[in-house]
Parts: structure tokens; C-alpha cells; sequence
């Protein structure tokens, strides 16, 4: 974005997003490595955040009352890059991997953010997914999806069967909103990593209905 143009008035959010949840803006499958700025991308509407993972419902509510309408994209690791990341046995052990941020600033407050951990935990006896909602900001929401990408020679690993997809969301979105963007980060995730067992996802509604419009 050219330095001498000037921004619109009002809260404008960074995004860093990967391309687990790419278009156009937040770069594609380009595993060229170190993630780079897209400087010359420009301002976004919320809607294309984390490559279109808001739809306009959940952006409107992240808009109220006085969150930013536009964003600006960083480019972080592929879907390649990750899905490769979390089939490293180093991976059960470490750091979550960061799917999606947004701050209101460059090196600003954090307005929201997706990660994604192995897990030794495992959902309900019968059920591939379990969708827990949490209370405040900093522990917004969890996903735990089954997913077992074992070499199938008997040998077991230390845990780690289970994806957890974990919410930070100091916008303060809806748990039905909650709900919908870490389901369709888990899709992205797990059709990447070969699941001996596709997870079964719920529809967002019957894990957190929507919220009643008129108490927005």
C-alpha cells in the first residue's frame, strides 16, 4: 500500500492469516518459506479475513459497536507449511500453530485469534468432534476433532490423536459465531492431513444456536 495514501478514519485491524484459510490477499500455497508482508494488498473488508472465513453475519457482529470494517493481510505459512508441520512428531509436543490473527494495529491489541495443537485428550466415546464454549476472551471457544494420521505400524505415539482448535476472541462475537469459525478452520485443517477417519462435523447451529437479534 502506497505510504502517502491516507486511511479511512476509524479502528482498522491487522489480519495475519494463514493459507490453511488462504484467498486472495492472504497469499496462497506458496511454500516458499519466511512468511512475508503483502504490502502492495491493501485494505480488506472484514469479510475476506483469514481468506474469507467470516461470513457476513460474523462480520457484522465483529464490526459492533465500534470494531474495524476493513483489515489489513499478512502473509503467514501455507496450508502446505502447516499440514506439514503438525505430521512431525516434534509437533505433539510443541507450541500451537497460529491459523489466524487479527489485531487493530500493526504490533496493536489482539482482537482475535485461531490455533491449533495436538492433543492427548480425545473426544466422547462415538463422536469424531466435540465443541466445547468457554467463558471470556482469552478462552472463547474449543474444538477437539479425532484424527488419527499414525504410520499404522503399531507403533503408538506419546498421544496427540486429537487436533484441538482453540479461540481468543476479544471482539466478543457470538458463540454460535465461535462455533462456525473453528469448524471451517478444522475442515481445512484435517482435509489436509489424510484422517484415517473423516471427523464428523456438527452444523454450528446445533452446538451454539444463533444469537437472538434483538440482545445485539
Amino acid at each position: 500500500m502506497p505510504r502517502n495514501v491516507r486511511l479511512p478514519l476509524g479502528r482498522l485491524a491487522v489480519l495475519t492469516c494463514t493459507s490453511v484459510l488462504a484467498a486472495t490477499g492472504c497469499g496462497g500455497d506458496d511454500d516458499s518459506g519466511t512468511p512475508k508482508p503483502t504490502a502492495d494488498a491493501g485494505l480488506i473488508s472484514v469479510t475476506r479475513a483469514c481468506g474469507g472465513l467470516f461470513d457476513e453475519a460474523i462480520a457484522e457482529e465483529a464490526r459492533e459497536p465500534k470494531g474495524p470494517s476493513k483489515v489489513y493481510p499478512v502473509r503467514t505459512p501455507s496450508t502446505g507449511r502447516i499440514t506439514e508441520a503438525l505430521r512431525e512428531e516434534s509437533a505433539r509436543r510443541s507450541a500451537p500453530e497460529d491459523l489466524c490473527t487479527l489485531t487493530d494495529r500493526a504490533d496493536g491489541e489482539e482482537l482475535l485469534a485461531i490455533t491449533v495443537a495436538w492433543t492427548p485428550q480425545s473426544p466422547p466415546s462415538g463422536r469424531s468432534v466435540r465443541y466445547t464454549a468457554t467463558v471470556g476472551p482469552e478462552d472463547a471457544g474449543r474444538l477437539l476433532v479425532a484424527c488419527d494420521i499414525g504410520s499404522g505400524g503399531g507403533a503408538e505415539t506419546d498421544g496427540g490423536r486429537s487436533l484441538e482448535f482453540a479461540m481468543r476472541d476479544h471482539f466478543t462475537i457470538s458463540d454460535h459465531s465461535h462455533a462456525k469459525l473453528l469448524i471451517a478452520s478444522a475442515q481445512k485443517i484435517t482435509s489436509r492431513l489424510d484422517c484415517r477417519e473423516a471427523p464428523a462435523y456438527p452444523d454450528p447451529e446445533d452446538v451454539a444456536p444463533p444469537p437472538d437479534p434483538g440482545l445485539r
